[in-house]
């Protein structure tokens, strides 16, 4: 990929879900205490929804899903003048697999995938097929398209030539002030396009308004409480949801949450570090197995170096076919961190890895590229879905970054690759330069939780997308919760085929309610 918003795009976008499990080398953190929450003022007293249109039409779909719509305002703030032009809204995408077991229904579990940026209508029903079976039978499965998403009026900045534009090859980290310039330059016509494209909708789609779509949701289904399971940025959509409407949850699951209210710098540097130790434990497990690809071609390590420096002085032309279109592209450096990245999510993905990289090395790159678009979005025919663009603005109305120089950010750039390689500095380039601003009530800032029922939080000690320290770090912000670790290197922990004993855990805590013992690991 180009340039720093391409890697600044990776970064955030390949950082974030359930789908794509990142693994690590972390050591298991020696903290076993539960810290106690606190709370410096006051809560904020939220006010209640507006009246808005509660009707639903549920039709088939989904292979024994059902599909509906529900429309919601655009802005929930600003209530609507009489004799005014009719209300902006925005149509949310639903989905919902009713309970096997209607005798035994306790009510709507509602699931976020994570993200932002990412769908759960159409993604919910693959992964929870994994879900336990006791799980379908006693919930509704519920999930949807957050508002910018998907189905859900989708955030679309940049036509698909403008995606590409800026993403073309080039270096992938911005080492001179004329490089930077350069990524400033990409940043800026995404922000232009946002901005004349989606207008003042793009300062709407914050995750305070889709906490308040999530209510409008359980209200349109007359649910009178929620159960909630939200992984790595699922969890801030939770946490917000629970600040904002307390007493309405039964059971709520946050799991892999990322410490978004560190300084940004810390935060990035944090998941900078996660990242590479992710690699390390990728490389290391290559040398002691033999069936990594990678060892046929060397020693790992240094064949990994060869083609990270070959490729970011000379790229590799490349095609492959899918879904009977022929895509022909440039694999450079920031082609292979997009395809690396995506690929330590979860160690089920590291043979494919070392058999990319291997191939790479004898000239043939098609994996990696193939690897890097399908993380990122881009179709076989050139078409980008909104993902990335989405993910990026509602990262920016969520937590708008603070100027810099570009003499300052040029320096924090040079700092974190001289730290954290090979690729550290990509975390330290601005990424919201220019991006629309949140919208009247649409501004997150500071989330503390209290007055809820208990709430469960999941760490796993080896997540890089999403460390460990931050659901440490979640419970000084959510009053009454308990942490469940996962002893491994991936990213999230529940539902996803990995370990019988945090799926028994989580199950027992949403079915009876029942809280692990403190300090319990899997």
């Amino acid at each position: 990929m180009k340039r720093i918003p391409s890697l600044a795009l990776i970064a955030c976008t390949l950082a974030m879900v359930l789908a794509m499990p990142t693994a690590a080398a972390a050591k298991t953190p020696t903290t076993t205490t539960k810290p106690t929450a606190t709370t410096t003022t006051k809560p904020k007293q939220w006010p209640p929804l507006r009246a808005f249109d509660t009707s639903l039409g549920w039709a088939p779909c989904h292979d024994g899903w059902e599909c509906a719509t529900l429309t919601v305002p655009v802005d929930w703030v600003t209530k609507p003048k009489a004799g005014s032009v009719p209300e902006d809204t925005v149509p949310l995408a639903l989905v919902r697999h009713v309970a096997t077991d209607p005798g035994a229904r306790i009510g709507a579990l509602f699931i976020n995938p994570g993200g932002p940026g990412e769908g759960g209508a159409g993604y919910i029903p693959i992964v929870t097929r994994r879900y336990p079976a006791e799980l379908l039978a006693r919930f509704d499965l519920v999930s949807w398209d957050p508002r910018g998403t998907g189905g859900s009026r989708p955030i679309d900045c940049l036509d698909d030539a403008g995606m590409d534009a800026i993403t073309d090859p080039g270096p992938a980290i911005p080492l001179t002030a004329e490089q930077l310039a350069a990524s400033h330059a990409d940043t800026a016509a995404l922000a232009r396009g946002c901005t004349e494209r989606m207008g003042s909708y793009a300062g709407q789609v914050g995750t305070r308004n889709t906490a308040r779509d999530l209510e409008a949701i359980r209200i349109a289904l007359g649910e009178p409480s929620i159960n909630y399971v939200g992984y790595s940025y699922g969890t801030v959509l939770g946490m917000t949801y629970a600040q904002m409407f307390p007493k309405t949850i039964r059971t709520m699951v946050l799991d892999g949450p990322p410490d978004v209210w560190l300084p940004t710098l810390d935060y990035q540097h944090t998941q900078a570090v996660g990242f590479r130790d992710a690699l390390d434990a990728f490389l290391g497990w290559c040398e002691q197995t033999s069936t990594c690809a990678l060892r046929n071609v060397g020693a790992p390590r240094d064949v990994f170096e060869s083609l990270r420096t070959s490729l970011a002085t000379t790229p590799v032309a490349t095609t492959y076919t899918s879904d009977g279109a022929t895509r022909t592209g440039t694999v450079d450096e920031g082609v292979l961190v997009g395809a690396v990245i995506a690929s330590l999510y979860d160690e089920r993905s590291w043979p494919d890895l070392g058999r990319a990289l291997a191939n790479a090395t004898r000239g043939d790159a098609r994996a990696l590229l193939q690897i890097s678009d399908s993380r990122l979005g881009r179709s076989t025919d050139g078409h980008w879905d909104p993902t990335v663009e989405a993910n990026v603005v509602i990262s920016c109305v969520d937590r708008p970054e603070k100027p810099r120089t570009d003499v300052a950010e040029l320096a924090d750039v040079l700092r974190f690759q001289a730290e954290i390689p090979p690729w550290g500095g990509g975390w330290a380039v601005s990424g919201c330069t220019g991006m629309p601003k949140a919208a009247k009530g649409d501004a997150l800032g500071d989330v503390k939780v209290a007055g809820t029922a208990p709430i469960l939080v999941i760490g796993t000690t080896g997540d890089p997308a999403t460390p460990y320290s931050g659901a440490v770090s979640m419970l000084t912000r959510v009053a009454g919760s308990t942490l469940l670790t996962f002893e491994s290197t991936e990213h999230t922990a529940f539902g996803t085929a990995r370990s019988d004993c945090i799926d028994a855990v989580v199950t027992r805590y949403l079915v009876d309610q029942t809280m692990p013992a403190p300090n319990t690991r899997c």
